[in-house]
Order: structure tokens, then sequence, then C-alpha cells
């Protein structure tokens, strides 16, 4: 009988337990916190143990933003109600919103598993895995979520994580896909905005470029003020060739806010494409960027522990956002291939977001391997004088995601500059910069903020991609005419180019054009640009205008070539190596600048002198006289791979010795300008 009537005591307490615990639940949602709290914290007081008043507890503590004890109150509810799904869903908010991401989407996860049917779990999963950059595991988490409540509307956030996921995998039906979800569902007020970047950034990914501009100027109507979206217009236009209306916007960028986006040194790299660039003006721009955002970081008097012993074994560290499936890292590879490891470690910064396999190639072949994605300037250069780098070598300059303001905190007692870009940073604290005789002759130092250190052959080696094809036969003999070409992109190919490529055609009546880049892969930009030629006297029969085609299938359009035709005055690069190595010779016109003349220090490399125009009427000339003399032609295009061999351009055993010898000259100047201790 007592047995029973202590059973029956409980249960009426557990009920009048359970009554406070709703009532608290409803005020809660009612915003009566304070009351709320109360009765929570009564009920505790008696039963400190009670899951669900311990869940409540830390929910209050959640919407007041204390996510610490919201954390800890909510955790301790778990551990006595492990299999609610409620409760970890709320404590994965909590730690998201305290900013634990991943031990966010644990708990989250959690939750899914215990209440598949929770939509909010799903939703807000999704949301925390866009976060993180696991895009395709989003993608999954709102597909749950439309399988659970069709109704609701995840449009803009299902989207995002396609358009992530779709471009993380190179799959481009997820982008597509995204776009159609958000062309279906127009949006009003703030969510107008957030469709229209999502959008503009999936037409991107499809390359296309104009539809993208249209949308970054819709948005830009209604907030003219928003710097990243003029920043993401501008960049637009470079890629679709539109080089000084690109520059304009970058120059409002800079104006409103110069140190983001990265505008200022996009406007500083988008300078070259200028055909009326004048030395004083480029340096006038540079040195504004240093004084802007440089300078303030520049050390006053920077301290080195670094022994000082001229022939030690040392440290050489490379920062780039490119150490993956990039021109950049496909070049770089054979110097980590070739180096001599006795004597130079080898440590990697990555500041790119992509890790691949490229990635995971480099990282293997190095000593140490850091990806700092997302860490700040100061943290990237203060773990870069942890690491006691003796060389820092810098390997994209002003180009895009780079980082230069971690160069000017001078985390290394010798920086250089080398490989990925080819103009100076502007840096004072940058001590060297990585030429050789042909792209810089003695007028260069005018152009650099740096000291040139010119290597006896070449500043750049060639690395044919595995699957580059043979050389075929030449064109011109089963065409019956000559084929004239560029692959290069087209904010290169500027109105002077194309009055001088008119002007060989109108010489060379049977010939044809072929021009094939990414920014034709957009239908409105092939229409302009085609109408551009015209507009120039080009017979629009005789033009043959290509979108890009994939890298591996990209040097397969140079069997289709007979002459390559190279911009100015920012010349060409790869595609120079792509076409020489192909056997098809490229005309070249001489320039000022380094931007200019990286062709030219090829073709000279190569013992080819003949294809440098000093002039435009030399220019025009060369590219005639090679359409005249097809046995030449043929005799190039059977000699040039063998002669590339036989070159230092290939020798990249060869290189590699050459650039450690110099960064030993590097340092042995350092410890000789730098004496004592440290």
């Amino acid at each position: 009988m007592g047995m029973l009537r202590r059973l029956t005591a409980n249960i009426s307490l557990d009920l009048r337990h359970g009554r406070k615990i709703a009532i608290a639940s409803d005020l809660i949602n009612s915003e009566k916190l304070d009351a709320a709290e109360d009765i929570v914290n009564s009920v505790l007081g008696r039963y400190p143990a009670n899951a669900e008043a311990l869940h409540l507890a830390g929910f209050i503590a959640h919407r007041r933003g204390d996510q610490h004890r919201a954390v800890e109150l909510i955790s301790s509810a778990i551990r006595h109600a492990p299999d609610n799904g409620l409760f970890h869903f709320n404590l994965g908010n909590a730690l998201l919103a305290s900013g634990a991401t991943e031990a966010g989407i644990e708990a989250l996860q959690n939750s899914t598993k215990l209440d598949p049917e929770r939509a909010d779990a799903w939703i807000n999963l999704g949301l925390a895995l866009i976060e993180a950059g696991r895009h395709p595991e989003a993608v999954s988490a709102f597909e749950r979520v439309l399988e659970i409540r069709q109704e609701r509307d995840i449009s803009l956030a299902f989207a995002s994580a396609l358009v992530g996921a779709g471009t993380m995998r190179n799959e481009p039906g997820m982008v597509d896909r995204a776009i159609a979800l958000l062309e279906s569902k127009p949006k009003s007020g703030y969510e107008r905005h957030a469709a229209g970047v999502i959008l503009a950034r999936a037409l991107e990914h499809r390359n296309r470029f104009s539809e993208a501009i249209a949308q970054y100027q819709a948005l830009l109507e209604l907030d003219p003020e928003h710097v990243g979206i003029r920043n993401n217009l501008a960049r637009c236009q470079i890629r679709l060739g539109l080089a000084d209306e690109a520059r304009q916007h970058y120059r409002l960028c800079v104006k409103a806010a110069p140190d983001k986006f990265h505008a200022f040194s996009a406007l500083l790299a988008g300078l070259n494409y200028d055909p009326d660039l004048t030395p004083d003006r480029h340096e006038a721009e540079v040195r504004n960027w240093e004084k802007q955002l440089a300078s303030p970081h520049y050390p006053l008097n920077p301290k080195f522990a670094n022994e000082r012993d001229p022939e030690r074994p040392l440290k050489i560290g490379y920062l780039s956002p490119d150490l993956r499936q990039h021109v950049v890292g496909h070049h770089f590879l054979p110097m980590l291939e070739h180096r001599s490891r006795d004597r130079f470690s080898v440590v990697c910064y990555h500041i790119g977001k992509k890790e691949d396999d490229m990635s995971r190639r480099i990282a293997a072949l190095s000593d140490d391997w850091r990806h700092l994605h997302g860490a700040s300037d100061d943290e990237i250069a203060d773990i870069i004088r942890q690491d006691r780098i003796d060389i820092l070598v810098d390997l994209s300059g002003h180009t895009s995601n780079t980082r230069p303001l971690v160069l000017a905190r001078k985390p290394a007692p010798v920086q250089v500059s080398w490989l990925g870009y080819f103009d100076t940073t502007g840096l004072a604290t940058m001590d060297w910069f990585i030429t050789d005789p042909y792209s810089s002759p003695p007028d260069q130092k005018q152009y650099f903020s740096e000291r040139l250190h010119r290597m006896p052959h070449t500043r750049l080696y060639y690395h044919p991609y595995p699957d580059m094809p043979e050389v075929g036969a030449l064109p011109a003999r089963r065409n019956g005419y000559i084929t004239f070409g560029c692959l290069n992109n087209l904010a290169k190919i500027n109105t002077q180019v194309l009055d001088l490529w008119a002007e060989i055609l109108a010489a060379s009546p049977t010939s044809r054009l072929l021009i094939q880049t990414v920014a034709l892969c957009d239908k409105l930009n092939l229409e302009r640009f085609r109408a551009l030629c015209v507009e120039r006297g080009m017979d629009p029969y005789r033009l043959d205008l290509r979108p890009a085609m994939p890298l591996e299938k990209f040097a397969q359009t140079y069997r289709e070539i007979d002459i390559a035709l190279d911009p100015f005055p920012y010349c060409g690069g790869l595609t120079s190596f792509d076409a020489l190595w192909m056997g098809v010779p490229v005309v070249t016109l001489e320039q000022q600048r380094l931007v200019g003349r990286q062709t030219l220090a090829m073709l000279m490399n190569l013992e080819l002198p003949d294809l440098v125009a000093r002039t435009k009427t030399d220019y025009v000339s060369i590219a005639l006289g090679l359409g005249n003399d097809w046995t030449k032609l043929e005799r190039w295009r059977s000699d040039l791979r063998p002669r590339f061999l036989r070159s230092p351009l290939i020798d990249h055993r060869g290189f590699a010795g050459e650039l450690e010898r110099t960064y030993r000259f590097f340092w042995k100047t350092w410890c000789m300008e730098n004496p004592g201790a440290a």
C-alpha cells in the first residue's frame, strides 16, 4: 500500500512538472523569456536533471545570445535524453550561432537521424553545409526537405548549394538546375537581391557572361553603392574582353573600398590590357596602390632569427592561390620534382579555396604543405615567420585571389616574385623579381620596385600537358588557304590588334582568321565581337570564331592553324608555348614592358628572331611572308618540337639548378647586406 502511494505521488509530480514545461514553452513562443525562465528554474530547482527543463533553459540562453551557456545546458539535456531529436536540433543551432560550424553540423546530422521528418533540421543542416563549403552534401539535405515538405520554399538556399556543388564537381547540369530554379521563382525584397547574386554567379560559371552582367547591373540599380556587386560586374567584363569598361568599375570599387574584393589588384593587372598605358601612368597607379594598401603594413624594423650562414641548407616557401589544377600549379610541378632536397627544403602555402589532385601531388613533393584559405593576412604572415622561411617566393602577384599584403608584412628575410605574374608587385618589401635577358632588357628597371635578377636564358619554361597531340600536317595543304589564329584571352585582342589583323587579311584575300577563347562561349558577346571585326573591314565569312574547348582538347585547334598571331601590348604566355610546341610559328610585336615580351623571349630561346616584329609594319610583313611560303611553314611545323627539346625552354632539370643557384645568390646577398646577430 505504501509503495502504491509513493508511485501515485511521483506520477502527480511529473504531471505537474509537465504542465509547467508546457506553460514555459508557450511563454517562449510569446517572447516572454523572463517569465519562461522563472518557471524553468523552478523546475530545475527541484529536478536539476530534468532533460526538458535543461533543454528549455538552454533554448532561452540561445535566444538571448548566450551561446556558450546554451550549448552547456542543451548538452546536459542530451546526456539525460540522448534520443531526443529536438534537443540535438537546438544544440546544432546554438553551436552554429557560436561559430562552431563543424560541431553544429554534427549535431544537426544527429537530429536528422533521430527525427528524419524534421524539415527544419534538414534546412539548417543544408545552410550549415553551404557555410562549410560542403555543397554536394547540402544539395542532398535540401532534396530531403523537398521529399518531406514540398511546399517549403527553399529555392534560394537550394540554388546556392547546387551552384557550389556543380562548380566543385565540375557538373554543369547542377548549375543549370540552379539557374532554372531561380528563373522559375521570381523574388521580391531582400530575396530578390539574394536570388540575383546567386543567379549571376551561376551564369558566370556557365560562361553566360552577358546575362550575368545584366543581373549585376540590375542589382546595382537597386544598390549602387554595393562594391562587391560592382567588382563582380567588372570581372565579367574582363572575361568578355571589355577591358576599358571593367577598368572604370574597378576604379569605382577602389574609390569606395580600396581594401575589399581585390579590386585594386584587379585594376593593376587589368592595366596591362591597355594599349595606351604609359610608363609614368603605370608607375603612378602602382604607387597609389602601395600608398593606400601596402605601406601601412610595412614593418618599421623587421628582425629575423634566421641563421646568417651563406652556405647552409635553405628553407624556401612558395605562396599562391593556384597550387591546384591551374597553369601555375601545372608549371610549378617540375621545380619540385627536380629540386635538391639536401640543400633546399620546401614549404607550400596554398591560399586558394580548392584542393585537388594537383594540390595533393604538389603537397607530396614538398616537405610541408599549409592550406591557409580563410586565414587573415596577419595569420598567414605569422605562420610563415614561425616556419623560419629563408626565401619566400610569391607565385601570384596581382592575379585572382592573391594576398600581396601578406608580403607587405615582410614575414621572410628574402622575398621574391616569380612564375605567376609578369609585372611589379609595387611592394618595397619585395626584394627580387626573377626575369631573363629577353623579357627584361637593360631599360626595364623603371617598371619595377623589385631588383631584377636575370636568369641566363629564360624566366619561364614549358611543361606540356600529358595529352598534347602530335603535330599534324600543314592545314594550308589540306584547305588550300592560310589560316591565321589566336587562342588568347579576348581582353588582349583590343581594337589596335584587330586593325592590324584586318590589314593582314586584306592583303591575303584567301586567308582565314580563327579565334578561339572562353569569351566566345557567350553568344551575345560572340555577335558583339564579330560586329567589331566587321567594322574593321573583315569579311565575316572569313572569320572562324569559336568558344573555348576543354583543356584536354584545347591544343587540337593548333592542328587547324598555320600561323599564330600574337596580341599586344599583352602578348601570349602559355598559348604561345602551346602553339610553338604544336609546330605553329607565332608572329609577335616587340613591346617595352615584360608583359608584351613573353613570346619574344620564347622565340629568342628557340633561335627564331625572324618572327619578332619591331614595328607594326614589320608584323604585317612577317605574317604575309610566312603565308606565302608554305614550304617554310611545313619545315617549321616538323622542326619546332625538336627545336624545343634542344632548347632551355624544356630543360626542367637545368632550370631547377639555375633557380636554386639564384636562390643561393639571393641568400648570400642578404647575409652580406645584413651582417651581425639577429
